[in-house]
Formats: C-alpha cells, structure tokens, sequence
C-alpha cells in the first residue's frame, strides 16, 4: 500500500465515501462466528467493544449472544447504517477515531473483557491501537480478538488489506497468552487471540 493511500484509508472521510459507494466487509458466516466465540469464551453479561464495527454485523451478533456491546467506527456513515439497522437492547454505536480521539465516554481503563477488530488491523495506528486496548481490557483476563488476511496467502489485488506474518507474529509480545487459528482454508485469513495484557 503506497503511503499516500495509506494515509487517506486511516482517514473518516475515505471510509465515508467507500460506504456511501456500498463497500460491504467479507461475510461473516457461521463457522467464523462459531471459531470467534469459542476461541475468546465471549459470554452473557461481559463488556465487549468493537473496534472499526462498520456496518455492526459483528457487534449486534455479540449483543445477541447476552454481552453488553458497545460499537465504534470513524465512519459517521457506516455508524448512522448500524444505528438503523440494529436495535438491540445492551448494543450501542458511537462514532470514535481509533486512530486520533484520546479516549471514549463510555470506557473505563480495566473495564473490557473483550475487544474484537475484524478485517481493520492494516488502517489504525497499530502502536496506538495496543497502547488504548491494553488500558481499557481488564488486566489478567481482558482479552483481545484479531481477525485479519495474511498478506502472504492473499491475492495481489487484495494483499493491502492484510497483514504481513511476520507482524501478526509480534502481536503476541507483551501479552499472557497468544493463540492463532484459521479462519478460512489455506489460512489466507487468520484469528488472532491475545489475553492477559503485560502492563
């Protein structure tokens, strides 16, 4: 990715216009849904928030499962889309910017049992991104879930929106536990679980 465009994809106005122009993330089928939930133990009653939430399949699957779910995306679009669609009680949509806004109303630091970034890891600030979810997960339990294409195992045309292996590798510094696993055949697409963060 050149870092012109990388620049304009960690911005809101670009995700605004991509959703205006109805980009739509990879389904989320329920052999995904079923490997997210097992691998972070996502249960009734936990706080959940979930970073670059888009349209807000994710989060309102969450929210029906029995946690309190809490979705953000810098995309007023995609927020107004989410907020529309899904009305759910314990499930709300704010519009936040991972990537510049200093903190959210509704976080606490050690109050997230669980964190969830489906498909947006290559558009934040990484090193900002961690420093933010280690302050909101609880300390020796919080955990956090990637999902994200490896730019290895993925075509040409869509190597940008993954990571390289060696990057998912070192996610696991400074954390308790890390664990991967496949998401899709060939493991073009790979999950990612982190818990206990190393303050």
């Amino acid at each position: 990715m050149s870092s012109t465009l990388l620049r304009e994809s960690r911005s809101p106005s670009y995700w605004d216009s991509a959703y205006w122009h109805g980009v739509s993330s990879m389904p989320l089928g329920p052999e995904e849904r079923q490997l997210l939930r097992s691998s972070t133990g996502v249960r009734e009653g936990q706080f959940v928030v979930d970073v670059g939430c888009g349209r807000g399949t994710l989060a309102a699957i969450m929210a029906f499962w029995g946690a309190r779910v809490l979705g953000l995306d810098f995309s007023e679009v995609a927020i107004a889309a989410a907020r529309s669609t899904f009305e759910v009680e314990d499930l709300h949509f704010d519009v936040y910017d991972v990537n510049a806004d200093s903190g959210h109303r509704l976080i606490q630091p050690g109050s997230v049992d669980l964190i969830t970034c489906r498909h947006v890891l290559p558009y934040l600030d990484r090193e900002r991104f961690i420093v933010d979810v280690r302050r909101w997960l609880k300390p020796t339990t919080g955990t956090l879930h990637i999902t994200t294409a490896v730019r290895e195992r993925t075509p040409p045309e869509q190597a940008d929106c993954g990571v390289t292996l060696a990057e998912i590798g070192s996610l696991g510094d400074g954390w308790a536990h890390a664990e991967r696993y496949p998401v899709v055949n060939g493991r073009a697409v790979e999950g990612i679980v982190l818990r206990g963060p190393q303050r």
